[in-house]
């Protein structure tokens, strides 16, 4: 049997992730839904079930309550009967989750538990990022003259810290792929005309229209790189609103080489998933690039867990990979995701020792960079609290 390096005593910083749902829920259909990045009915209701991570969790999360791994009504039922705090306080200790660094844009605000609420059930350090295309959205429902937007924007992401965030997220991957762009002012204005004109027709609008977004963008890079703050991409797995052909890290590669934005770090998360080789070359030659390896989110059996571990590992300095689970909604996911987490780290790292590349002593250090210490830096946390 090979080396396993027990990680268990290092309280997890959870470098992505989302607030807890304040009202949890009983019903099945609802409850199997989160287990699925599709769409599709037929997947949550037919094939959920089926799945490596739904059964893991399933079993685990009964064994935690007490309750028969295969009754699935007795479980929500106990659920909903302990309510979200309860349950944030039991989950999170047991699990030893330090501090959270929650993206706020998902789910929305008058569903999620409030942040003191989530710091008093959790213990945990809260800091929160603000999700750059909820914002701009929001903004030009609100300006019909492109210079005024261009203010508001410039507005927004000037002193973020100020106003209560400690970096950025985007998902333009979900709006127009992650080759951002830089375009001259007219194409962004007939842009902007387009949006507007959504606005004109539903009240809303969707961030699809690249010339504009792309802009929009590099205005809070440009205050992102002033600021020395992380700003996190989504990349890679998603639901299919991703066209993930244009979602794969690489597409990144012009904001590396930009020297303006050397000094924002920039995270890829969810491993990258399945790019996650290319997500471990990037942080191994960009110093400002980081690998976010997530183990709630996607819904991945453990053997690929690991897998993604070692390519991360294998390739990034230790030093540029972060933990995270990418928990949404419902606390077993932050729970499981961090003991999980800790295993597929500690075994990576155990191979690694056993194959004479690091002693124990190194692993650990490794394990804690990975764990707490690169987060807490990034974003203004406690080193190993709790």
């Amino acid at each position: 049997m090979g080396s396993f390096i027990d990680l268990s005593n290092i309280p997890v910083i959870d470098n992505h992730c989302h607030a807890v749902e304040a009202v949890q829920s009983a019903d099945p259909v609802e409850w199997l839904r989160r287990f699925t990045e599709s769409p599709d009915p037929e997947m949550a209701n037919d094939h959920v079930r089926h799945t490596a991570f739904y059964r893991r969790l399933m079993s685990r999360a009964a064994e935690f309550y007490g309750i028969a791994p295969d009754r699935e009504d007795e479980l929500l039922a106990h659920r909903e009967k302990l309510g979200a705090a309860a349950m944030v306080t039991a989950l999170f200790q047991d699990a030893r989750i330090g501090g959270v660094v929650i993206d706020t844009g998902y789910p929305a605000p008058d569903k999620a538990m409030a942040p003191a609420a989530l710091v008093e059930a959790s213990g945990a350090e809260y800091v929160a990022l603000m999700r750059l295309e909820v914002e701009f959205q929001r903004l030009i429902t609100l300006h019909d003259d492109f210079g005024d937007l261009i203010s508001a924007v410039g507005e927004l992401v000037t002193d973020l810290r100020a106003t209560g965030f400690v970096g950025f997220k985007s998902i333009a991957a979900y709006r127009t792929g992650l080759a951002i762009e830089r375009w001259d002012t007219n194409a962004a204005r007939v842009a902007f005309g387009q949006a507007r004109g959504e606005v004109a027709a539903s009240g809303r609008v969707r961030l699809g229209y690249k010339p504009l977004l792309d802009t929009l963008l590099h205005i809070a890079f440009e205050a992102a790189a002033a600021q020395r703050l992380p700003v996190q991409f989504h990349v890679g797995y998603g639901d299919p609103d991703v066209d993930i052909r244009q979602a794969s890290p690489l597409q990144l590669r012009a904001l590396f080489e930009e020297p303006a934005y050397r000094s924002m770090p920039i995270v890829m998360l969810h491993g990258c998933w399945p790019y996650f080789r290319e997500g471990a070359y990037l942080a191994a030659v960009y110093g400002n690039a980081y690998l976010d390896v997530s183990y709630s989110i996607p819904f991945l059996s453990r053997s690929e867990m690991t897998s993604m571990t070692r390519a991360a590992l294998g390739a990034a300095p230790f030093s540029k990979v972060m933990y995270s689970s990418d928990a949404v909604g419902i606390p077993e996911m932050h729970w499981m995701g961090a003991i999980e987490g800790r295993q597929a780290i500690g075994t990576a790292l155990g191979e690694m020792v056993d194959a004479g590349e690091l002693n124990q002593s190194e692993a650990r250090d490794a394990g804690r960079l990975m764990l707490n210490a690169t987060a807490a830096r990034l974003y203004g946390l406690s080193e190993a609290a709790r």
